[in-house]
Formats: C-alpha cells, structure tokens, sequence
C-alpha cells in the first residue's frame, strides 16, 4: 500500500480541477436542481456545463477536467509508486484485455477519497447535464499503463464493469503513438493532458492504439448506477 509524500494530493478541495469547468459547474447546478425538482421536464442542453463538453462522436465528449499542474504532480507520485508497487493486470479479465493497472482503492486509498470527492462534486454534474442521469457511484479508479514491453495496445472490449467511463491522459506528448478507437464511430488522437474522454461503458466498444515508445498513463474512472444495480438485483429475487 503506498502513503502519498504530496500532502496537496490529498486534499479534498477542487484547486486541482481546471477552474473554467469549475465555474461551470457552479453555475449550472442550480439548473440541475431545478431540472430534478420538476422531474425531469425542463432541458439540461443549455447548461454551461453542457457548452463546455465537446462532442467527439455520438454519445461520446471530451472536457478540461484536472490541471496540468496537477497531472505533473501525480505523475512524480506514480513514479514513487512503480519503486514500491507494482502495475499488474486484472487477472478476472481475459488476457487480451488485461492491462497493467494500480487500482487506488486497494494500493492508495488516500488518492482513492480524492478521486470520489471529485467524482460526487464535479463529474457527476457532468453526466447529469450531457446524459440526465444520477447517483453514480465508483465501481473502481485506476491508473493504467501502456507501453511497448508490457502492454502495446488493448484490445476490443467494453468496461462491463462501469455504467460510464471517463478516462484521463496524465501525459500527452510524452510517449509515441496512442489514441482510442471506437468501434464503427473512429479513431481519435491523444486528449491534451489533464482532458477527460466520457462515454457510456457497455454501448461503446473500443480500444486504446498501440504505444510506439513511452508511458502512456491514464486515469480511469468506472462509475455505475447503484441504486439501479441493487434495484434490478431485487426484482430478481422478487420473481
């Protein structure tokens, strides 16, 4: 288990996130609030949240969320992490998608609580205003790594484990090659860093492009609808 050494990392306030994201959040939630007291008949498409994500293909945004100021400060934390943890594959996935990962809730629990804190006060909001949904919860938060010995590419897949996935490049321009493609929709080139990809998880097959040369880091955030999961689980059970 790693302790962080950068006590900023593990403050729970929103200094790291991009602050034009921020402000609109602030700004927007009281629409959502709205749009949830009149259950649901108001729209969300105007929200600032809404404005600042840009679509990349159907379903499918892009947004500013952490600093840059940030993602240099985790990147040196992960460098201490690699002497003391190692990056190791989900042996419940078949090899083909197993990518070396350190997931914080288990190695870093510390990094852990701050990536919930920005989960319920920022990222929320943020599918609330692009997919009018609610309540998202961490099915888990990792740290992946791609590179030409361990882990090239991926393969074809969906996060089955998530509702919506939001992935973040911690080092753009620090490696060759990359990307995401999306099945029938697309390839597209590395995000800036510190910029997060969203989707719904199970509705989009895609893969991460193959590393020439160099880390690839990203932040992943699997986030799903526990109210809707228990409620499903009990409907089961009711029959």
């Amino acid at each position: 288990m790693h302790q962080l050494t950068n006590y900023m990392l593990s403050l729970q306030s929103n200094w790291f996130v991009n602050q034009p994201l921020l402000q609109a959040v602030n700004d927007s939630v009281p629409l959502i609030a709205r749009y949830k007291a009149k259950s649901g008949r108001e729209s969300l498409e105007k929200t600032e949240l809404r404005q600042m994500c840009k679509q990349i293909f159907p379903d499918i945004y892009r947004f500013p969320l952490l600093r840059r100021q940030y993602c240099t400060m985790l990147l040196d934390e992960i460098e201490l992490m690699r002497g003391r943890l190692m990056f190791e594959t989900n042996d419940s996935e078949d090899e083909l998608r197993q990518i070396p990962e350190i997931v914080l809730k288990d190695k870093c629990p510390e990094l852990y609580r701050q990536m919930w804190f920005l989960v319920r006060t920022v990222i929320n909001p943020v599918i609330m205003s692009l997919y009018c949904r609610d309540n998202l919860e961490i099915a888990s938060v990792q740290i992946a790594n791609y590179n030409p010995k361990d882990k090239q590419q991926g393969a074809w897949h969906h996060d089955d484990s998530a509702d919506i996935s939001v992935v973040v490049p911690l080092n753009t321009k620090k490696y060759e090659g990359g990307g995401t493609e999306f099945y029938g929709k697309g390839k597209m080139k590395p995000l800036p860093t510190g910029h997060a990809l969203i989707f719904p998880s199970f509705s989009n097959l895609h893969r991460g492009l193959a590393v020439d040369s160099g880390d690839r880091y990203l932040l992943v955030f699997w986030l799903v609808d526990r109210t809707r999961a228990v409620d499903l689980v009990s409907e089961v059970f009711q029959e």
